[in-house]
């Protein structure tokens, strides 16, 4: 992701890195792999050849081969990350399905509601109670399920939640854990901006602060970055990509994480 985004970039020894990057990814991306899923599998290899594609046309007749080697595999998983929810966002269309109590955008309803808008689904989720959770994030909590109700046309009940969300929100408490749980997208601040900054680009300006508090708790935690790992959902190239992004880099990307 974040190789793409800086393709763009005027700066050479930037390009150097993405051109080297590039390669280096396929190389080790499009094989047969044991997962399926969106995050770790074919299907975000699928995703990312998509993006790839973009800077340079002939590698989307890779996307034929991962595709055909998605098709020998079921799907046995529902959610975002492992599941079929994950393919339809990859663009490898599969039936969606909901099973469980999980509220949450990675592994449970918010997830299904962001490809497969559901009035049942979206229904069952409107009485569940989040505002208490201490987790607030991308994954589980107020966040991804505002964006999930939003994105299900539930937007009177997205905005009070988002409100909710943006007076009570407390970096001190509701981002805790590991470096890579306070600042990645999956757990973290890196999550919560993009968020909120999507509910800003969709004319909710109330989550403004919200997401100018993330920007603020993220650019003064650079320094942490180095010692995070190298994947999208708590690394440091996942912060990376969504700090480009609330600053105007390509959106597309986000696809990946059921966000526009």
């Amino acid at each position: 992701m974040l190789a793409t985004l800086l393709a763009g970039s005027s700066d050479r020894a930037v390009l150097a890195a993405v051109r080297s990057a590039v390669p280096e990814w396929l190389s080790a991306a499009v094989r047969p792999m044991p997962r399926v899923g969106l995050h770790g599998g074919m299907a975000g290899t699928l995703f990312g050849l998509g993006l790839v594609a973009r800077l340079h046309p002939p590698v989307s007749r890779l996307s034929q081969r991962v595709a055909g080697w998605l098709g020998e595999r079921r799907f046995e998983e529902f959610d975002l990350i492992s599941g079929a929810v994950g393919a339809c966002l990859a663009g490898y269309e599969q039936p969606v399905w909901f099973d469980g109590e999980d509220t949450g955008m990675a592994h449970g309803a918010a997830g299904v509601l962001v490809v497969s808008p559901q009035p049942e689904l979206t229904a069952w989720l409107l009485k569940r109670a989040y505002v208490g959770q201490r987790r607030q994030g991308w994954c589980y909590g107020v966040p991804g399920i505002t964006w999930a109700l939003w994105n299900a046309g539930a937007r009177t009940d997205a905005v009070r939640l988002m409100r909710s969300l943006c007076q009570t929100f407390d970096p001190d408490v509701n981002l805790y854990g590991r470096d890579a749980d306070r600042l990645g997208i999956c757990h973290g601040a890196a999550g919560v901006m993009l968020i909120a900054d999507a509910f800003v680009r969709e004319g909710v300006t109330g989550a403004v602060g919200l997401r100018d508090l993330m920007i603020t708790y993220l650019t003064d935690r650079l320094d942490l970055l180095p010692d995070l790992d190298d994947t999208l959902l708590l690394g440091a190239p996942g912060v990376l990509s969504a700090l480009f992004t609330v600053e105007d880099a390509d959106r597309t990307w986000l696809r990946c994480l059921g966000l526009r």
